[in-house]
C-alpha cells in the first residue's frame, strides 16, 4: 500500500511516495505501557511482543498484555526499558534491559524469568553497548562494544565465549557489524581493522590479511576501517557503514557488489541530511525486497522504481500519513506482511500489501488551485482523466506522473459569452463515446464541451434544450445514446445528432445509469428513483421513500448500480437493493453492518462484490453470503471518507473513489483472501477478575477448576492485527452447547455458575470469503463436585433451612403484631379524639335544641362551639389518616404538609411565613408514629403562635444537626415568662410527644422578646 502527494500544476509535476500509517499509543486505551516502544518480536502464534520503557508486554492484536513472574523460584520480571527480544527456542526469549545492564531467559508459558550470566575474558566497561544476534542451527551471540563474541548457552544459563571464529587479537568488532549470509553459510563481522569473514563450509577465517580465496573485497582499503554496520541484501549488495579514521568525523555510508567495486548509484538519496544529529544503526529487508535504514533520526527505504532512497520524514503530531520519531528502535514484518515500527513516540503499524502498488491513497494538492474532483474516465491508452470543477480536466499516467491537459487549450468561438471558457472548465461529467472517441464533458451553465483526442480539438456548444442548466450526468447506453441530466431536472437523449426532451423532472438529476436491458435509472433529489424506457422514454417504475412496502430509505440518493441481470442498488440513505422484476425493495443499513447510513458512491468489482463510500469509510457487500466488511487504514484505506464524489472502475479491474483533493485506487482482488486464516489462538484466560497465563492452561491434558471457579471468560482470536475483525468467529462448550455459535465482535465468551462435569470449549474462524481454520483451537475442563454434596453440609443446610423458616414465621407473627398495634392505635385515637368531641357535639345539640324557642343567642353560642369541635374533629380524622398513608413516609410530604398547615394558619391572623428546609434532611427517615407525633408537636407550636404570640412574623427551620433533626418554631411576638407560664394540656402535650419520640422539647421566651421552640429528634441519615 503506497499513499502518493501529486501536486498539480499547469506544467509540472512532483510525486512523493510512502506508507499510511496507524499509530498504538497510551491514549489508545489498549494497555500499552509506554510510548517508547523499544524492541519488537512475533512469536510462531502471531503475537507480537513488545519491549517498552516500562518492560515487557504481549500484543494480541486487540490489546497489551503486561507480565510479571511473581512465582517461586522465578526472578522478577524487570520493569525497566527492554531494548530487544531475540527466540532462543521454542516458548522461550531473551531479553535484554540497558539500563540494569541485565540478560534474562522468559518462558513464555509458564511465565518464568532468569536472569543469564555473562562469562566475558575482560571486564566490561561502563560506556559499552551490546547486541543480541540469532544465527544459524537457534544460536544466540552477544557482540559487546569492544570485546569478543558470546554465545548463549542453554545448559549453564550464561553467555560463553564463541570459539567458533578466530578474530584477530586486538580486532573489536562494531556493535552492528554482525551479519550471517544464509546463502553462502558464511559469518561476517565488521571490526575497526577491517572485515572478517568465516567458512563453515572450510571451517576458515578471512581477512585482509589471510585471504586464501582471493576475495576482492579485502583489497578494498577504503571500508577496512573502524566499520559499525553491516548488511548483504537479497539482491547481494553489500552495505557497510563506518566512521573511518581518515574521515571527517562523519558516518560514511558504502554499498559494494561482490568484487569489491562501489554502487554509487544505489546510494542515491543514501546521504540526505536529515535534520540535526543522525546516525544509521539497523538495517531491515522485508519480504518483497525493499531495503530499509533506520535509527537516530533516520528512517528510509530503498525505492527501486526511482532508483533511490526515500526519506520518511518525521513530524511533529502523528497523521495517518507520517510517523512521529526522533528514533527507530527497531522494524519488523509480521506474517501478513505488514510493518510494525517501534519508535520513541508509539508503536506505528503500516499495511504493506502484497504489492506495492496494490493501494494508493493520493492526496492533490497546489498553491493556485483547490482539486476538486468530480468524475473520473480512464482512456483507452491507460491515462485517468479527472473532471475538476473550476479547473478543467487533470490527467496522471498509469505510473502517477501528471502531464498537460490540451482539453481547454482551444478557446471557444466568439459566438458564445465572454466567460463561456471559464464557465466550461467548471466540470461535472465526462462521457467518452464508444463510437467516436471523443470525450463529452458537461459543465455550470448548459455547457456541453465535446473533446476529440484525435485532432486534439474542442467543440464548445450550449444546446437550448438543456436550459442553460449545469449539465450533472452524461451517459452512453448499449446503443450508442448519450444520456444527459442537469441541474434543473432534464433528462435529454441525444441520438442521430439531435437532442430530445425525456423528462423535465423537476429536481436535480445526479446520475443516470444505463443497465443491460436498455433501462435508463435516473437518481434525484427529492423524488426518488425513475427506470425509463430507454427507446420511449416511458416511466417504466418509480421507488420513493413513501413509508410504504418496497420503499426507499431516503428520496435523495446519488448513485446506481446493477448487482446482478434483475437487482439494482440505489445509494439513498443506506443501500437500497431493488429486484425491477418483482418490483420489490430490500435495505442494507448499519443494522446489517454498513458503516454509515449515509451512502454516497456505489462501485461493483469484476468479483461480483459491490464497494461502498460511506460517511464512515469504505466497506465491500459480499450478495453471496450478504455481509457487509469494512475497509480502513489497516487495510492501508486512508482517505475514503473524503473520496466520496465520484468512482470508476478501471480497465485492469481497479476502482477509484475520488473527491475533495483526494483519490483512493486499489485492486479488489488484494482484499480476495482464499487462504485458511491462522488458527484461533486463546489469548486469555480470565477466572472472575483474575487472568491466568493461557499458554501453561493449553498445555495442560486438562484444565481442573474447583466447584467456587465456574464462572470465567475466554478471549480468543485469529492473530492478524489486519483481518482479525474481519474473521467471524464461531465456538461451542461442549457439555452446554448443541450447536456452533457465532460471537460477537468482542471476541469473548462468558461462562457462569457451570454445574460440575467435564467440557470442551471449541472455537474456530472464517474469512469473509467463508474459507475455514485448519484447525479447530480446543481447551478441555472439569469443575469438580462442590464441598456442598457431603452429609455434614447437607445437615447443616437441612438445619439453616429450619432456621430460615422460624425466622419467616418470626417475621410473619410480629408482622400480624404490629398490624394489631396500628389497629389498637388507630382505635385509640379515633376514641379519645373522636369520642370525646362527639360526646360534646351531642350534649351542645340537645342543650341548643332545648334553648332554640327561648334564648335565641344561647343557641347561636352553642351551635358555634359545635362549628368549632367538628373542624377540630375532621382535623384530627385528616391527621390519622395522612400519618397512616404510606406514600407519606417521605420528609418531602412531611415538610411539605408543615408548610401547607402553616400557610393557612398564619394567613387567616395576617401573620408572615418564613419557611426553611435544608437539604439534608429529605433523605431523613421516620416512622409513621414518630412522624405523626412531630408533625403535632409543630402544629401546637403553630397554633400557639397564631392565638396568642400576637406577632407579625413566624420562621420556621427545620435542619439536621449532629445525626438529630431539629425543628425551630420562632415567632417576633410578645412572648411570655416560661417560668410562670401555665403549662395547659398544649405545652404537655408537646413534651409528651417529643418524649415519644426520645427527643425533648425546649422553650425560650421573654416578655417582649418573641418565642422560640425548639424540637430535637434523634434520627437515622
Amino acid at each position: 500500500m503506497t499513499l502518493l502527494l501529486l501536486v498539480l500544476l499547469a506544467a509540472t509535476a512532483q510525486s512523493q511516495r510512502g506508507l499510511a500509517f496507524i499509530r498504538l499509543s497510551t491514549d489508545d486505551r489498549i494497555g500499552l505501557a509506554s510510548n517508547v516502544v523499544t524492541a519488537l518480536y512475533q512469536d510462531e502464534k502471531g503475537f507480537i511482543w513488545t519491549g517498552t520503557a516500562n518492560g515487557l508486554q504481549r500484543f494480541d492484536g486487540g490489546k497489551f498484555i503486561q507480565f510479571n513472574t511473581a512465582k517461586e523460584g522465578s526472578d522478577p520480571l524487570p520493569d525497566a526499558p527492554t531494548e530487544q527480544i531475540v527466540p532462543a527456542g521454542p516458548s522461550s526469549l531473551i531479553l535484554f534491559t540497558p539500563h540494569l545492564r541485565e540478560f534474562g531467559l522468559f518462558h513464555t508459558r509458564q511465565l518464568t524469568y532468569k536472569r543469564i550470566a555473562l562469562k566475558n575474558k575482560r571486564p566490561i566497561g561502563a560506556r559499552d553497548e551490546f547486541r543480541l544476534y540469532r544465527i544459524a542451527g537457534g544460536k544466540v551471540l552477544l557482540s559487546i562494544m569492544g570485546h569478543e563474541l558470546l554465545q548463549y548457552d542453554s545448559a549453564s544459563n550464561a553467555f560463553v565465549p564463541y570459539t567458533e571464529v578466530a578474530v584477530p587479537a586486538g580486532w573489536r568488532i562494531g556493535l552492528g557489524a554482525v551479519f550471517e549470509d544464509k546463502l553462502k553459510n558464511q559469518l561476517w563481522l565488521g571490526c575497526d581493522s577491517g572485515l572478517v569473514v568465516y567458512d563453515r563450509a572450510s571451517k576458515q577465517t578471512w581477512t585482509k590479511h589471510n585471504n586464501p580465496r582471493k576475495l576482492p573485497i579485502f583489497a578494498n582499503t577504503k571500508i577496512q576501517n573502524n566499520i559499525t554496520e553491516l548488511y548483504i541484501d537479497a539482491k547481494r549488495r553489500l552495505w557497510i557503514f563506518s566512521w573511518p579514521s581518515w574521515g571527517t568525523g562523519g558516518q560514511y555510508k558504502f554499498c559494494l557488489d561482490s568484487t569489491g567495486r562501489f554502487l554509487d548509484r544505489d546510494t542515491v538519496g543514501l546521504n540526505y541530511p536529515g535534520p540535526g544529529y543522525s546516525e544509521y544503526r539497523h538495517f531491515y529487508e522485508t519480504k518483497d525486497g525493499t531495503l530499509w535504514v533506520y535509527g537516530l533520526n533516520t528512517f528510509i527505504s530503498y525505492d527501486d522504481a526511482s532508483g533511490s532512497f526515500y526519506h520518511n520524514k518525521a513530524e511533529e503530531g502523528f497523521t495517518s500519513l507520517s510517523v512521529d520519531y526522533k528514533l527507530i528502535n527497531q522494524i519488523i514484518q509480521d506474517r501478513d506482511g505488514s510493518l510494525w515500527i517501534a519508535t520513541d513516540k508509539g508503536l506505528y503499524f503500516a499495511a504493506y500489501g502484497s504489492t506495492e502498488q496494490s493501494t494508493n491513497n493520493l492526496i492533490f494538492s497546489s498553491s493556485k488551485e483547490q482539486v476538486s474532483i468530480t468524475d473520473i474516465l480512464q482512456m483507452p491508452n491507460g491515462d485517468y482523466w479527472f473532471a475538476c470543477w473550476g479547473a478543467g480536466v487533470k490527467i496522471i499516467r498509469p505510473d502517477f506522473s501528471v502531464t498537460k491537459s490540451e482539453v481547454f487549450v482551444q478557446k471557444p468561438p466568439p459566438a458564445l459569452p465572454p466567460d463561456a471558457w471559464n464557465v466550461a472548465r467548471h466540470l461535472w461529467t465526462l462521457c467518452r463515446q464508444s463510437s467516436t472517441g471523443k470525450v463529452w464533458m458537461g459543465s455550470n451553465g448548459g455547457y456541453l464541451s465535446i473533446y476529440d483526442p484525435a485532432t486534439k480539438q474542442t467543440e464548445y456548444t450550449r444546446p437550448p434544450i438543456l436550459n442553460n442548466h449545469t449539465i450533472r450526468f452524461i451517459g452512453e447506453d448499449t446503443k450508442g445514446r448519450m444520456w444527459l441530466g442537469t441541474y434543473g431536472g432534464r433528462v435529454v437523449k441525444w441520438e442521430n445528432g439531435a437532442f430530445t426532451l425525456v423528462h423535465d423532472l423537476g429536481t436535480v438529476v445526479y446520475k443516470i445509469f444505463p443497465d443491460k436491458d436498455g433501462w435508463i435509472w435516473v437518481a434525484t433529489h427529492e423524488k426518488g428513483l425513475y427506470a425509463l424506457d430507454g427507446e420511449t422514454g416511458r416511466i417504466l417504475q418509480h421507488y420513493t421513500a413513501n413509508g410504504k412496502a418496497n420503499s426507499l430509505m431516503f428520496n435523495s440518493g446519488t448513485d446506481i448500480e446493477q448487482l446482478d441481470d434483475s437487482t439494482m442498488v440505489f445509494g439513498a440513505g443506506g443501500i437500497n437493493l431493488i429486484n425491477k422484476r418483482r418490483k420489490t425493495v430490500r435495505r442494507l443499513t448499519t443494522e446489517e453492518g454498513l458503516p454509515s447510513n449515509t451512502v454516497m458512491r456505489l462501485r461493483m468489482d469484476n468479483n461480483g462484490h459491490l464497494w461502498v463510500v460511506t460517511a464512515n469509510g469504505l466497506c465491500r457487500y459480499n450478495p453471496i453470503n450478504n455481509r457487509i466488511t469494512p475497509y480502513g487504514r489497516r487495510d492501508g484505506i486512508v482517505l475514503a471518507e473524503q473520496t466520496n464524489a465520484t468512482d470508476y472502475r478501471a480497465a485492469d479491474g481497479s476502482l477509484l473513489f475520488a473527491g475533495e483533493n483526494s483519490l483512493v485506487m486499489f485492486d479488489p482482488n488484494t482484499y480476495l483472501n482464499f487462504q485458511p486464516p491462522p488458527d484461533v489462538s486463546i489469548t486469555d484466560f480470565r477466572l472472575f477478575n483474575q487472568y491466568l497465563p493461557a499458554d501453561s492452561l493449553l498445555n495442560l491434558p486438562q484444565v481442573k477448576l474447583q466447584s467456587d471457579q465456574n464462572s470465567f471468560s475466554i478471549y480468543f482470536s485469529s492473530i492478524s492485527f489486519v483481518q482479525r475483525d474481519k474473521m467471524t468467529y464461531y465456538y461451542k462448550m461442549e457439555g452446554i452447547d448443541k450447536e456452533w455459535i457465532q460471537s460477537d465482535v468482542s471476541k469473548l465468551v462468558s461462562y457462569s455458575l457451570l454445574p460440575p462435569g467435564r467440557y470442551t470449549f471449541k472455537v474456530y474462524c472464517e474469512t469473509i470469503e467463508g474459507i475455514r481454520t485448519k484447525g479447530v483451537t480446543q481447551i478441555k475442563f472439569t469443575i469438580l463436585p462442590p464441598f456442598w454434596r457431603t452429609k455434614w453440609f447437607i445437615s447443616s443446610m437441612l438445619f439453616l433451612i429450619a432456621l430460615a423458616i422460624y425466622g419467616i414465621h418470626n417475621m410473619r407473627v410480629n408482622r400480624l403484631l404490629a398490624v394489631e398495634k396500628l389497629r389498637n392505635r388507630v382505635a385509640r385515637d379515633l376514641h379519645d379524639d373522636m369520642g370525646s368531641t362527639l360526646s360534646t357535639i351531642n350534649i351542645l345539640s340537645s342543650m341548643a335544641k332545648t334553648k332554640m324557642s327561648t334564648d335565641a343567642v344561647k343557641t347561636t353560642e352553642y351551635l358555634s362551639k359545635i362549628s368549632d369541635n367538628s373542624q377540630r374533629m375532621m382535623e384530627a380524622m385528616d391527621d390519622i389518616v395522612w400519618s397512616i398513608k404510606p406514600s407519606n413516609d417521605s420528609m418531602q410530604r412531611i415538610t411539605a404538609r408543615m408548610r401547607e398547615f402553616a400557610t393557612n394558619v398564619l394567613e387567616a391572623k395576617d401573620i408572615e411565613l418564613q419557611f426553611s428546609v435544608s437539604e439534608e434532611v429529605h433523605d431523613v427517615k421516620l416512622n409513621m408514629e414518630a412522624r405523626r407525633d412531630l408533625f403535632l408537636v409543630f402544629k401546637e407550636a403553630v397554633n400557639n403562635a397564631a392565638k396568642y404570640s400576637k406577632a407579625d412574623q413566624v420562621s420556621v427551620c427545620v435542619e439536621l444537626h449532629k445525626r438529630a433533626l431539629v425543628l425551630t418554631v420562632q415567632d417576633n411576638g410578645r412572648g411570655f415568662d416560661v417560668a410562670s407560664a401555665d403549662g395547659g394540656n398544649g405545652l404537655g402535650n408537646m413534651q409528651k410527644r417529643a418524649d415519644a419520640m426520645n427527643g425533648r422539647v425546649r422553650i425560650v421566651s421573654q416578655p417582649g422578646e418573641g418565642t422560640k421552640v425548639t424540637v430535637l429528634v434523634p434520627v437515622k441519615h
